[in-house]
């Protein structure tokens, strides 16, 4: 269940799938550390309606979908949402610890 002060973060590859194996590892991470994140991945194909409707506070894309940051852009622009690349390296081996790092990174900004 995400709570009010729960900071959420979208990861989108072509099919979801990957990126819900890199999820369970960060979201683990993020649990150990008491971080308060609500990690979650989706589609690719999904991602516009996503971030139209739903309050997000980062994005990171898989390398393969990169393609997809031109399509959402302007999306991302007014919902204010940073957005990253996953290191193709850090997503070909769930690297979560890594991917972790890149969304505090971003949080912060």
């Amino acid at each position: 269940m995400v709570k009010p002060e729960d900071k959420t973060v979208l990861l989108i590859c072509t099919a979801g799938i990957t990126t819900g194996l890199l999820v369970k590892n960060m979201q683990m991470l993020a649990d150990e550390q008491e971080l308060n994140l609500h990690i979650y991945s989706a589609p690719a194909i999904i991602a516009e309606q996503i971030i139209q409707n739903q309050v997000l506070d980062a994005l990171l894309i898989g390398p393969q979908s990169q393609f997809e940051v031109a399509r959402l852009k302007d999306y991302l622009t007014v919902k204010s949402v940073p957005y990253k690349l996953i290191a193709k390296a850090d997503y070909e081996t769930l690297n979560g610890e890594a991917v972790l790092q890149e969304v505090l990174e971003l949080l912060e900004k």
